[in-house]
């Protein structure tokens, strides 16, 4: 992408990411890899690997929530990272509606995690970034949504009402009743 102002926040992040790991001292060592699932009627689906799907959730002490069996793809680029969102988009689930020619019926969720290991030390260091594309609110009148995609306007909608909830509730203090 050429033109700066009219790139969004995902390609700017991962240049800027890029741009740190070239200007790091010389005793870190770096390591990218990403993943990318889409949240599809309740279900996840692993959009570098569709035939992946109803993953798992799971949560332990040490690696906090994650998905189970979602792939991992390592990167070394800004046009690697470009390429594996290009890849994975183009396995999202979409549909014709009467508001939009191509619409998500999903929300996605593309992960990068960034390791920094110190070869002076040994220690290593990691940090996560999820960034997630939420399904747009369906109005079913409006979209003319039936069958198959009326269940799937059903779900975005209660899923952005949970994700709502949440929000709320963290916002008044009430982080136990979530």
């Amino acid at each position: 992408m050429d033109n700066d102002e009219l790139k969004g926040i995902t390609p700017r992040l991962v240049e800027q990411i890029f741009q740190s790991i070239v200007e790091s001292p010389s005793n870190m060592e770096f390591t990218v890899k990403v993943s990318f699932m889409e949240i599809y009627m309740e279900k996840v689906r692993d959009l570098l690997a569709p035939q992946n799907d109803n993953l798992p959730i799971h949560e332990d002490k040490t690696r906090g929530v994650y998905v189970k069996g979602l792939a991992e793809v390592y990167v070394s680029s800004v046009d690697e990272i470009h390429e594996v969102m290009r890849r994975g988009t183009g396995a999202r689930i979409v549909a014709y509606t009467n508001m939009n020619a191509e619409s998500s019926r999903s929300h996605s969720i593309f992960v990068i995690t960034v390791a920094n290991k110190n070869l002076d030390t040994g220690a290593v260091k990691q940090g996560k970034l999820h960034l997630v594309d939420l399904a747009g609110s369906e109005k079913v009148g409006k979209t003319g949504a039936s069958g198959q995609t009326l269940e799937e306007a059903k779900k975005i909608n209660k899923s952005l009402t949970a994700l709502g909830m949440v929000i709320n509730a963290l916002t008044d203090g009430k982080v136990g009743g979530i």
